[in-house]
This record gives structure tokens, sequence and C-alpha cells, in this order.
């Protein structure tokens, strides 16, 4: 190959990958953002999914209906995460979260780490970690407990 040629391969080569790098981007550019957009996409869908059907075997054989009704399937359960209220996660103490990680590693080092005991104690200690500390008017609440006096083993039983 003489080197023009190989200049003209190496520039073809740089402009196809540049267009398959930008192709990704592009398509999360066009997914949907609100719960009512999706709902409308996955509509379009299941329109799309009910013509194919109409089309009989062929719809079929070349996988246009079920390639329809998965992205109708996508849509829809995108429109309910997008239409649900978004639910706050509990801030976890830097211990806990320390050992949320240290227990996350030890699930991915497999078998070993279940067979030393490593992962249950990880896990063990975040959620001691993890535990609400008891004030003194919880443990004072807990300790006086209602006792109906309906029947005698009942008020045996409370008296202790």
């Amino acid at each position: 190959m003489s080197p023009n040629t190989k200049s003209i391969v190496r520039l073809s080569m740089l402009a196809l990958g540049a267009s398959l790098v930008g192709l990704p981007a592009a398509a999360r550019a066009a997914e949907p953002t609100t719960a009512h957009e999706a709902a409308e996409r996955a509509q379009h869908y299941q329109d799309q999914a009910a013509q194919y059907r109409a089309l009989g075997g062929v719809g079929y054989k070349v996988g246009l209906v079920q390639r329809a009704e998965a992205d109708a399937a996508k849509y829809s359960v995108l429109a309910d995460q997008l239409a649900a209220p978004a639910v706050a996660t509990p801030v976890r103490s830097p211990e806990a979260q320390r050992y949320a990680d240290l227990a996350a590693h030890y699930r991915a080092t497999g078998g070993t780490a279940y067979k030393a005991g490593l992962l249950q104690w990880a896990e063990a200690q975040q959620q001691k970690h993890e535990a609400a500390p008891v004030t003194a008017t919880q443990a004072v609440q807990q300790s006086s407990v209602a006792c109906p006096f309906i029947k005698p083993a009942v008020i045996v039983a409370c008296n202790r």
C-alpha cells in the first residue's frame, strides 16, 4: 500500500469510529424524559404491534411483532417509573456505608467470603451501625405494656 492509501484508510476508519461513538449519545437523547412522553411512546409501539399482527405470519417470522411488543413493554415500565414519586433513601452513617461497601466486596469475592463468614460479619456490622439509637423515652414506652385485665392468666403475666 502506498502512504497515500494508508492515510485514506486511516481517515475513513477514524470517521466511521467517530460516527459509531456518537450513536449511543443520540439514542439516549431520544429517550422520553416525562411519564406522558413515555406513555405516548408505549402507545405508539402497541399500535405498531397491532399493525404487524395484522400482517399475519410475516410480521411474526421477521420479528416485527415481538420487537414492537418489547418496546411497548419497555416504555410502559419507564412511564410507570417516571410517574412514581421519588422515594427518599435513608442516610447511612459512615460506618454503615463502609460495612455495606465491604459486604459488596465480599459478595463479589465469591464462595470464599461466604465460607469464611466474612460476608455475614460485614452485614451484621452494617445492621448494627444502621440501627437507630434507643432514647430514654423509647425505653420507657416499651417497658410500660398495656395489660388488659380480661383473663386471670393475663393478670399473672402482667404482674411479672
